[in-house]
């Protein structure tokens, strides 16, 4: 288990990206050691670690040792592929579709402190740190546990990482036998109507290879859209993405920031 105290990392392995996130270098050299820790093919799972970036209103936002959150958490606080496209109002309302643990939509809440985030994550396990994350900010920040699908169902998905995981074959109990998991799926309108949502000022996707059956040029909660960001896996790809937002009315860019981003901005919404 990690020590919640300051571990003897040696200093030349703390990156100083990773210094600039906080205000206490602990948590620096706490994330260094998570960055560090077994890989998840071969972890004992210790007690989640609590580190308080500045971008995120120094929050505790925790962290499993073994896992790929420190990847995650380095992803998203140093990368800063989520940012949207464009300038939203204090109280703007985002859908964040493939939230993993939470912290995209942590550092939403800060930036944004009327906002509301709606959070759509797949694995339980996921889901159930991306709330215990995003207490701090009360019912801005809802959490459902589903995959996104062209369908209401179940789907089941699997993978070897907590970064990565994928939706499978519908196969039922040979599927659940052969070690992979099930969810429940949900289209986005469901998604929408159960958040009580009927607009989105920005979308986030980054669901592993189903922005594919989501992302389509007759997708009809695409219209009630203002901007969107996309993170295309395969089947998934930037032209198949580009062609579905051009289909739905968006001006469609490549992300600067990521080699398999793709960004839509209405017309009327160009900063």
């Amino acid at each position: 288990m990690l020590s919640r105290a300051t571990p003897n990392i040696p200093t030349h392995h703390i990156r100083r990206s990773w210094r600039a996130l906080f205000d206490d270098e602990g948590d620096a050299a706490r994330l260094a050691e998570l960055w560090n820790s077994p890989s998840p093919l071969s972890r004992t799972l210790g007690e989640p670690v609590a580190l308080h970036p500045r971008a995120a209103g120094s929050v505790p936002l925790y962290c499993r040792p073994g896992t790929t959150d420190a990847q995650v958490f380095d992803d998203t606080f140093v990368g800063l592929y989520h940012l949207p496209p464009i300038g939203l109002a204090r109280d703007a309302v985002i859908l964040d579709l493939g939230a993993n643990v939470g912290y995209t939509a942590a550092h939403y809440a800060a930036m944004l402190p009327e906002a509301r985030i709606v959070c759509v994550e797949m694995d339980e396990q996921n889901a159930a740190l991306a709330r215990r994350n995003l207490a701090a900010f009360g019912a801005r920040c809802v959490v459902i546990r589903a995959a996104a699908w062209d369908v209401d169902g179940e789907v089941a998905y699997g993978g070897e990482e907590e970064w990565g995981f994928r939706v499978g074959a519908l196969d039922g109990v040979e599927v659940r036998a052969a070690g992979r998991k099930v969810a429940p799926a949900l289209t986005v309108e469901t998604i929408m109507h159960r958040a009580g949502v009927s607009a989105i000022d920005f979308a986030k996707i980054d669901v592993e290879g189903a922005e594919a059956s989501i992302v389509r040029p007759d997708s009809a909660w695409l219209r009630r859209v203002r901007s969107i960001k996309v993170e295309h896996h395969p089947p998934a790809t930037g032209e198949t993405m580009t062609r579905a937002l051009v289909g739905a009315g968006f001006e469609v860019r490549r992300d600067e920031k990521h080699p398999r981003g793709v960004v839509g901005v209405r017309a009327d919404e160009r900063a």
